[in-house]
């Protein structure tokens, strides 16, 4: 009987009277508990930005809500969100905001980040990307930061009760480069920077002009703000270890020459250790490369937020553990 009714189902579909839906329980399109969009950005394009929002779920802490951003919001919000929702429920049960800063369009990697996400670049310097051409649109960055600064902080000091030292920056690629170039320009903006894969390379390597001039800032005027970088083990090797990703002479010559992922990051952290010791840590991811790296080093960034907090938190009242 059940054949039959196979056969009729299978003729019926082919004749376009019965689809997918035909099979399933009434459906309804499935939203994310405790979160909301809004449209923000400088007065001159007042919707550039889509800004991302979960809501922390649970009491107030005392000091405030710990509050994660992410630049790629398109890409990383709903990962990050999933993260914070494990991680609260269990490990930490720290109730955690988390703001994500993307854009109106539903393309992960949107092309206006090469303008919001990249340093201004000395005059003369071009910005080469990196397949050899120049890119046209570049250095935001600190219009980006201003837009953060004035306008989006202000909203969210206002709407939410926040925990000042335990404020996270984070991006990937591009995102990592915009991060890493906040740290070493504006350091008091936020506590803690997660800097993933970040783009090291690009500007000719301006960003060891921004370390070296942070670390001469820094003999006068120390900060207290702590910087994880991340990068994955294959970044640097022919085909990241992945048979899946196409290697080419060119991608590979890039990967070597110009791009040295791992090679920077492990010179940006050795420069930076100078003045900073164990506020400025790296952690190589291995047998990932500069996409798969994204998933393990957003939990890496959550830890990075959470974990000392977490351990005085509990100390202070472990019955909330039960709560």
């Amino acid at each position: 009987m059940r054949a039959i009714y196979n056969q009729l189902c299978g003729i019926l579909a082919v004749a376009g009277l019965l689809t997918p839906a035909s099979f399933a329980h009434e459906t309804s399109p499935v939203t994310l508990p405790n979160a909301y969009q809004m449209f923000m950005g400088p007065t001159e394009d007042p919707d550039r930005f889509r800004i991302f929002v979960a809501e922390p779920e649970g009491e107030k802490p005392p000091g405030g809500y710990p509050v994660i951003f992410t630049m790629d919001g398109n890409s990383n919000f709903g990962a990050m969100r999933d993260e914070i929702k494990r991680a609260t429920n269990s490990s930490y049960a720290i109730p955690t905001l988390l703001v994500s800063i993307g854009y109106p369009e539903e393309d992960p990697w949107n092309e206006r980040r090469d303008t919001d996400l990249t340093p201004v670049l000395a005059e003369g310097a071009l910005p080469i990307g990196p397949w050899g051409g120049v890119m046209p649109d570049t250095g935001g960055a600190d219009d980006t930061l201003d837009f953060i600064e004035d306008e989006l902080l202000p909203y969210l000091h206002e709407t939410y009760s926040l925990d000042e030292d335990h404020m996270l920056l984070t991006g990937h690629s591009f995102g990592g480069l915009f991060t890493l170039h906040t740290f070493l320009t504006r350091p008091e903006m936020f506590s803690h920077y997660s800097a993933m894969s970040p783009s090291i390379w690009f500007g000719d390597e301006v960003l060891f002009d921004e370390a070296n001039a942070y670390l001469e800032n820094s003999a006068e005027a120390p900060d207290d703000a702590r910087l994880l970088l991340i990068v994955g083990q294959c970044e640097e090797i022919v085909g990241e270890c992945d048979p899946g990703i196409k290697s080419t002479e060119a991608r590979d010559a890039w990967l070597l020459s110009n791009g040295k992922m791992v090679t920077n990051a492990t010179a940006m952290i050795e420069l930076l250790n100078v003045v900073k010791g164990d506020d400025a840590e790296l952690h190589i991811v291995e047998n990932e490369h500069h996409i798969s790296v994204v998933g393990p080093s957003l939990a890496l960034g959550l830890k990075f937020l959470l974990s000392d907090l977490s351990a005085s938190w509990d100390a202070e009242d472990p019955s909330r553990r039960g709560r």
